[in-house]
């Protein structure tokens, strides 16, 4: 449908931080070099109100309460149709506190009323029942109503990751279409040779040395895996080092050397690095180590990344993970989801260059034929947005 308007609503948009941001510009913009007229419709946010091409930003003062609804359906309106609404949909970030009904009344209003070709990415599903605050089962409760409601007259519902279908389809109609869509990769495949030797001379200095990154947020729910993983490798490998790239590195650091603190010299933290620079960092990286709590998944732009950029991961099986990384080889999996076995395969990894250029050559094949924007774009402007049947 590349003669409709499209129209992107998300909770965050640059020069606004996130990776639903980040995954909306870069989507916008490949949707626009397809040809498409793109307008993205966002809250509020100082530092600009173009991402600096053409794609058309709308920004809603009053992010998505009434007058922004109001606002947002008289300028579409005037815009005209036919119209493709892609909603990014993620509970929290649409305001009141993670319970704004109205907006999914709205969404679903459009769809039923206005016939317009409405479907939604579901980024997250929604909050879980927890025995403890009781207070949040309310936010819970809420999470799946909006989940009825966007899902009862859409064309189609697209997730990040295959596991959020098996959550949602208990709420949506039976007919219901369901699409994985993964989730590109926000940094680019790098390409300035001479950053990823600058970067490789920093991290390590020697010839002999072996690096293994990690790139994230370093949250608890990952440092419970990657911290004994990583000192099993320091421990087991002399001439291991560590590269930790992003936001939350140098604490984790600090954490990881505290009662080894000759460590902390084979460890460097990058802090918050360009999306350019990201890419040169781990190109200087001879393995990524990737742990994530529900497993390796479609939905993991860390993840995705390290295969761009054809860089050797080493993570764990999880509730999320795919099929497809099974079968693929594109990353390696050790038989056990515990922390001295991911350890022990990233030294035996590193240890074997010959495997490691496989797995990153696997990885990067993976990457284009299932994961790059050129193939999101070819499913949302395919026939009614899903790929053919087999």
């Amino acid at each position: 449908m590349t003669g409709a308007h499209w129209h992107l609503i998300t909770g965050e948009y640059p020069p606004q931080a996130g990776g639903v941001a980040d995954y909306t510009a870069i989507l916008a913009r490949a949707l626009e070099a397809s040809g498409c007229d793109v307008h993205v419709w966002a809250p509020a946010a100082a530092g600009g109100e173009s991402d600096g091409g053409r794609v058309h930003v709308h920004r809603l003062p009053g992010g998505f309460g009434d007058a922004g609804l109001h606002a947002m359906t008289a300028e579409m309106e005037r815009l005209g149709g036919p119209r493709v609404m892609l909603v990014q949909y993620v509970p929290q970030a649409f305001g009141a506190r993670g319970m704004n009904v109205g907006f999914c009344r709205w969404v679903q209003h459009r769809a039923r009323d206005h016939r317009d070709d409405v479907r939604v990415m579901f980024h997250e599903p929604y909050y879980p029942f927890v025995l403890w605050p009781l207070r949040r089962n309310l936010l819970a409760l809420a999470n799946r109503l909006m989940a009825v409601l966007l899902l009862s007259d859409i064309r189609v519902a697209y997730v990040s990751t295959d596991a959020w279908q098996r959550r949602l389809r208990r709420y949506a109609p039976r007919a219901r279409h369901f699409v994985w869509l993964p989730i590109a990769s926000t940094v680019p495949r790098a390409a300035d040779e001479g950053r990823i030797g600058d970067w490789r001379a920093w991290i390590a200095p020697t010839p002999e040395a072996r690096v293994v990154g990690h790139f994230g947020t370093f949250g608890p729910l990952v440092t419970r895996l990657l911290a004994p993983a990583l000192a099993r490798v320091l421990t087991l490998h002399g001439d291991a080092r560590v590269c930790l790239i992003g936001e939350g590195g140098d604490a984790f650091a600090n954490r990881l050397c505290a009662d080894r603190p000759e460590w902390r010299s084979r460890v460097t933290v990058t802090g918050h690095l360009a999306a350019d620079e990201v890419a040169a960092c781990l190109r200087a990286c001879d393995v990524m180590l990737q742990p994530y709590a529900d497993g390796a998944s479609g939905r993991r732009t860390t993840l995705m990344a390290a295969l761009v950029n054809g860089v050797p991961v080493v993570t764990n099986r999880g509730p999320a993970t795919e099929g497809v990384w099974e079968t693929s080889g594109a990353v390696v999996f050790p038989n056990h989801a515990l922390p001295e076995s991911l350890g022990d395969a990233v030294v035996q990894l590193l240890n074997d260059p010959d495997r490691r250029r496989r797995v990153a050559t696997a990885g990067a094949a993976l990457y284009a034929a299932q994961f790059d924007i050129a193939r999101t774009v070819d499913v949302l402007l395919s026939p009614g947005g899903r790929p053919a049947a087999p």
